[in-house]
C-alpha cells in the first residue's frame, strides 16, 4: 500500500474520484425540491354496479332508475391499471327510506391513491312500495304432443296453490299462475315431474318480477290409449244342479275400462263377463274369479279379472193372488173393457229361492196387456209379465190369455142395447211397476212355450214377457245380479 500511495499518478486518480463524488453530492442536496413531477393520468370506468344497503325486501319493493355508474378518475399510473375493478365501491344507504319517491346520494369508496373526477349519476331515485301477497291456482298447458294414438288424462298438480308476492299496484295484474310440461312423444304416465311456474296479465305476458312460493309444482299426468268406461254384464252358460236356483249375482264392480282406438270403442256399450253355472255343486253363496278379455280392438281392459260373489238356494214356490191387469196401448177414442176374467185379475205360481219369494208382493209383479195397434172389438191378449230376476212362473207352458173389448164412442141418436148393459171406466194404462229389492234383483221371464233367456247384470231391474215363461229351476234361464 505504502508503494501506492508514493506512486504520483494513484494519487491524481484518486484525487479525481473523490472529486467527482464530491460534485455530485452537492449538486443532488442543493437541487430545489419543486422540481420533482410525478406522471398522473385519467381514466374512465363504465358500469360499476351499485351496493344497496339496509334493504328490506321482506316489507318493500324497490325500483331505482339506475343500478350501475360511470366513474372518472385520476391517479398515478400504478394505481389505476394495478388495482382490481372491484376496488371501486358505489353504495346507496336505503335504511330510513319509506314507501314513495325518494331521491338518495351515492356514496363511493375507491382505491388508495386514485381521486374522484366524476361520477354519473350521483344519485338515484328510489321508488318503494309495500310488498303484498295472494294465493293464486296453478294451471298447467302442455307443449308437444303424446305418441300417436294415446291421450292425455287430467294432470294432478301439488302443490294446487301458490302465493305470488308483488307491489300492491301490480298484484291486481295477475291474471294466473301458470306451468309448461314439455311433451315429446310420450307413452307412459307422467309422474313427479318437475315444472318452473310464471305469472301472466290477462293479455298473456309474463309478469318478470313476480315472486312465486314456491316456484316448481309437481305434475303427474296420465298418458294413455283412448279408453272407455263400460258397464259389467254377466252371463250365464251350463246349468245348476235340477233344484238349485240362483237367489243372488253380486259382481266387486260395476263397471270395466276398455282401451283401445276411438273407432272400436265406439261400438262398445257394455262388457258382458261369461259366469259357468254348472261348476257350482250345491246351495249357499260362493265367489268365482272371471277371467275378463279385451273386446276385438281394443288392447287391454281393466280390471283383467273380477270376482263374483254368487248364492244359489234350494228351489221353492209361493202363488200369489188377485194380481191386477193393467191395460196400455189403448187407441184414441177407444173404450178398453177387460171381460174375461171377470175379476180384471190373475193368480200366478212363482218359483224362485225362499228368501226372494218371501219378499215378494203385488208392486213386485206387473200384468200388462198391450192392445196397441188394435182396433175396436172383442180380441184375445197375451198378458206381459214382468217380476224380479230369478223369479219364474210355474207352468209356464199354460199361456196367461185375457178378452178385451175396444169400444168407440157411441154416436149421437144412437139406442143403446139393452143386453149391453153401461159401459166401464176403462182400466188406467201404466208401465210395468218395478218392485222393491232388497237382496233380490229383478228378472225376466219367458215367454210362452219358450224358455227364458238367460239375463245378464247390467239389464234393468224388471223385465216383461208374454206370460207363461219357463222355470226358474233351469240354470240357463235364471238371471244375474
Amino acid at each position: 500500500m505504502d508503494k501506492w500511495m508514493k506512486n504520483n499518478n494513484f494519487n491524481k486518480i484518486l484525487a479525481l474520484v473523490f472529486g467527482i463524488i464530491l460534485w455530485t453530492i452537492v449538486h443532488v442536496d442543493t437541487a430545489p425540491t419543486n422540481q420533482t413531477t410525478v406522471s398522473t393520468q385519467s381514466k374512465i370506468i363504465e358500469n360499476v354496479k351499485i351496493e344497496q344497503v339496509g334493504i328490506d325486501n321482506e316489507m318493500y319493493v324497490y325500483t331505482f332508475d339506475a343500478d350501475s355508474v360511470r366513474m372518472e378518475v385520476r391517479g398515478k399510473n400504478s394505481d389505476l391499471n394495478f388495482k382490481l375493478s372491484d376496488a371501486y365501491n358505489v353504495m346507496v344507504d336505503l335504511s330510513d327510506v319509506g314507501p314513495g319517491d325518494t331521491t338518495l346520494p351515492l356514496n363511493y369508496d375507491l382505491p388508495s391513491g386514485v381521486s374522484l373526477v366524476e361520477m354519473i349519476p350521483s344519485e338515484v331515485n328510489v321508488h318503494v312500495e309495500l310488498r303484498n301477497t295472494k294465493s293464486f291456482p296453478v294451471t298447467l298447458v302442455t307443449n308437444g304432443t303424446p305418441a300417436e294414438g294415446y291421450q292425455l288424462g287430467t294432470a294432478v298438480i301439488d302443490p294446487a296453490e301458490v302465493e305470488v308476492t308483488l307491489p300492491a299496484s301490480e298484484l291486481g295484474n295477475v291474471s294466473k299462475v301458470q306451468g309448461t310440461l314439455e311433451l315429446d312423444g310420450d307413452s307412459a304416465n307422467i309422474t313427479e315431474k318437475k315444472v318452473k311456474l310464471a305469472a301472466y296479465d290477462s293479455s298473456g305476458n309474463e309478469i318478470k318480477n313476480a315472486v312465486i312460493e314456491p316456484s316448481t309444482v309437481s305434475v303427474e299426468l296420465p298418458v294413455t290409449l283412448p279408453f272407455k268406461s263400460l258397464p259389467l254384464d254377466v252371463s250365464f252358460t251350463g246349468q245348476l244342479p235340477g233344484s238349485l236356483v240362483l237367489s243372488r249375482v253380486t259382481p266387486e264392480v260395476d263397471t270395466v275400462t276398455a282401451y283401445g282406438n276411438e273407432e272400436a270403442l265406439a261400438g262398445l256399450s257394455s262388457y258382458e263377463a261369461s259366469l259357468d253355472l254348472s261348476s257350482i255343486k250345491s246351495a249357499g253363496t260362493e265367489q268365482i274369479k272371471l277371467e275378463l278379455k279385451p273386446p276385438e280392438g281394443t288392447a287391454k281392459i281393466e280390471p283383467a279379472a273380477v270376482s263374483v260373489t254368487v248364492s244359489v238356494a234350494q228351489i221353492a214356490e209361493r202363488t200369489m193372488e188377485n194380481i191386477p191387469i193393467k191395460l196400455e196401448g189403448v187407441g184414441s177414442g177407444l173404450t178398453a173393457v177387460v171381460t174375461d176374467p171377470v175379476a180384471k185379475a190373475v193368480t200366478l205360481t212363482l218359483s224362485g229361492a225362499p228368501t226372494l219369494l218371501d219378499q215378494l208382493d203385488q208392486d213386485n209383479i206387473s200384468v200388462v196387456a198391450d192392445v196397441g195397434g188394435l182396433a175396436a172389438g172383442v180380441h184375445q191378449v197375451s198378458l206381459q209379465i214382468s217380476m224380479p230376476r230369478f223369479i219364474s212362473l210355474v207352468n209356464s207352458s199354460q199361456p196367461h190369455i185375457v178378452t178385451i173389448d175396444l169400444q168407440a164412442p157411441a154416436t149421437p141418436g144412437t139406442t143403446d142395447n139393452p143386453n149391453t148393459g153401461s159401459v166401464p171406466t176403462p182400466e188406467p194404462s201404466s208401465e210395468p211397476v218395478s218392485g222393491e229389492e232388497a237382496d233380490t234383483e229383478p228378472s225376466n221371464s219367458g215367454g210362452a212355450a219358450t224358455a227364458t233367456p238367460a239375463p245378464t247384470a247390467g239389464i234393468s231391474e224388471n223385465s216383461s214377457t208374454p206370460a207363461g215363461s219357463g222355470n226358474a229351476n233351469n240354470a240357463a234361464s235364471t238371471g244375474g245380479t
